[in-house]
């Protein structure tokens, strides 16, 4: 969580307040920084693997056909073109693998539950570590999972109404590819060096230890 920081905070988020949620595979991770610094870490054992999980078992689709889905086709909201768009599966039969035709809703109901789970669990954990304000100012959704369409619109309805996709920020001449939010803990850690020995650990009221941080050189964020 702290990695991905480093990578996706701009400005002065850090000052103002903000928490950053990760969508990893087998985790869902939140890391929330107050008055420049990471003040609190919390992690839940549900991510995007348990989207991809639940769609194979709902289409009866094997697991990698199950991820190609969720990544060309995913969405956690629903639109009105999705009655009339058809998904191309591959279901296991005794007859060997057939494809079969079915409307894009069929795909959305089955990720939308899991992913208004994920982030009502994180909302509940915000609230009972008493770090909900920040996250109400602002929330930053990165990671592989953040990808998923309509992320941004079920956590403004269910977190925060001013939340945004964190890229990796800081680095020149990143390919295209490694400006994903998938890629924000691989950048966070090549910033990491340049502000390891600047970093300290102080007492604090809320949590029993809380990480300063301060701008570092050639970086836009807070880290």
């Amino acid at each position: 969580p702290y990695a991905r920081a480093l990578s996706v905070l701009a400005d002065d988020e850090a000052d103002m307040g903000a928490a950053i949620i990760d969508f990893g595979g087998g985790t869902t991770s939140i890391s929330v920084f107050e008055e420049g610094r990471l003040a609190h870490v919390d992690a839940i054992a549900v991510g995007g693997n348990h989207v991809t999980m639940d769609i194979a078992r709902g289409l009866s689709t094997r697991v990698t056909d199950a991820e190609r889905l969720k990544i060309v086709y995913g969405s956690c909201i629903a639109s009105p073109s999705d009655i009339r768009e058809t998904i191309t599966i591959t279901t296991a039969g005794d007859e060997g693998d057939q494809p079969t035709h079915l409307p894009k809703t069929q795909l959305v109901r089955i990720i939308k539950p899991r992913v208004e789970e994920i982030l009502e669990l994180v909302r509940d954990r915000l609230k009972a570590s008493g770090f909900a304000a920040p996250a109400g100012r602002r929330l930053i959704l990165t990671g592989g999972g953040a990808q998923l369409t309509g992320m941004v619109e079920l956590a403004r309805q269910t977190i925060s109404s001013t939340v945004r996709i964190g890229r990796p920020l800081g680095v020149q001449g990143l390919p295209e590819s490694a400006k994903s939010p998938g890629y924000s803990a691989s950048v966070g850690l090549l910033i990491y060096p340049q502000v390891a020995a600047i970093e300290h650990f102080t007492q604090g009221k809320k949590t029993q230890l809380t990480q300063n941080t301060t701008q570092a050189n050639g970086t836009d964020g807070y880290v």
